[in-house]
């Protein structure tokens, strides 16, 4: 009986001795990555950074040794962050508004699509949105009509701005404009059910962005578009309606379509003064159809009177003057 006793925990010991050796070499084996451990890391990263890479595109960045997508095959141009000026030395000449109306439209190949005879123009988002072209006769279009394209074609989408040659340069091919919206002679931009058409049209080709139209105020939409023509030669007014004076241009970031500042020949006194894009508006009757565009001055007169005064629309380029104006209208 005793030696049976003895056996039986003389076993116990063997198999706890064994299953502390096996536990030891378990212990000691690398542990294996977990999904749920992965998951959770995920969470690690702030929501705007997650929600970042959930939304954004990536930027097209050709392979070494392979050229850039053929629009004509499908594929979008390159993603770029503004538009390429050429030459960097005659950025300048950009910046005027009415330098861009006539420059040449190029394809990919550097083939004339048109002329660029007009813009659209977001006032109150202080943006170019579109481009008016009238086009070429290799495009077989109906006569008396412009095509609308979105100036993204130009900034985010890896176009050009020569000033050198006068030519917006857009990465597409002729037979992409086959069926493009047109605008026919004497189109009012208001209202703007025009656009949804132009946008479904153009997002197939190019990216398209937020801008718009409608502008980015409360109680909206609202819609302060005008052709760059209409806005060349308006008259500007205060709020009593007295005359102020005409804007003869207005000064933009060629890179992105941005404009800034309206150049105005008052109407007493010499030189023009710079006045900010934010301190005009367009009175809802001027947009009507037939009706005259006119701008008002949404602040007080004597500021435009007492505005500092240049010579020149020359002085106009001087990016420390154009800074200094908008300060002096920002406060």
């Amino acid at each position: 009986m005793k030696r049976f006793l003895y056996n039986g925990i003389l076993f116990s010991l063997v198999l706890v001795l064994t299953a502390c050796q096996v536990a030891g070499q378990f212990l000691n084996q690398p542990a294996e990555p977990s999904n749920e451990a992965s998951a959770d890391r995920q969470g690690d990263f702030p929501p705007e950074v997650a929600s970042l890479t959930e939304q954004a595109e990536p930027f097209e960045t050709p392979a070494p040794g392979k050229e850039n997508p053929d629009p004509g095959l499908g594929g979008k141009p390159l993603q770029s962050m503004a538009a390429e000026i050429r030459p960097k030395e005659m950025r300048t000449k950009l910046t005027h508004l009415s330098n861009l109306i006539g420059y040449k439209v190029l394809d990919a190949n550097g083939e004339v699509l048109g002329i660029a005879s007009d813009y659209i123009i977001n006032t109150c988002e202080t943006y170019i949105i579109y481009i008016l072209m009238e086009p070429a006769a290799s495009l077989n279009m109906a006569p008396e009509t412009r095509v609308v394209i979105p100036f993204e074609a130009v900034t985010i989408n890896s176009g050009v701005l020569d000033a050198q040659n006068e030519a917006i340069h857009l990465r597409l091919l002729p037979e992409q404009f086959s069926g493009a919206p047109t605008f026919p002679a004497g189109q009012q931009l208001t209202p703007t059910d025009w656009e949804k058409a132009v946008k479904a049209f153009w997002s197939k080709m190019v990216r398209i962005g937020s801008l718009a139209t409608s502008c980015n105020v409360k109680g909206g939409p609202v819609y302060k578009v005008a052709y760059a023509t209409q806005l060349l030669g308006a008259e500007l007014y205060d709020g009593r309606n007295d005359l102020l004076g005409t804007v003869q241009d207005a000064i933009l970031e060629p890179e992105s379509g941005k404009l800034a500042l309206y150049i105005v020949k008052p109407t007493e006194g010499d030189g023009y003064v710079l006045v900010h894009l934010r301190a005009i508006n367009i009175p809802k009757e001027a947009l009507l159809p037939g009706a005259a565009l006119t701008l008002v001055l949404t602040s007080d007169p004597k500021a435009f009177w007492e505005a500092p005064h240049i010579s020149s629309l020359g002085e106009a380029d001087d990016v420390v003057l154009q800074n200094k104006m908008r300060q002096y209208w920002d406060r």
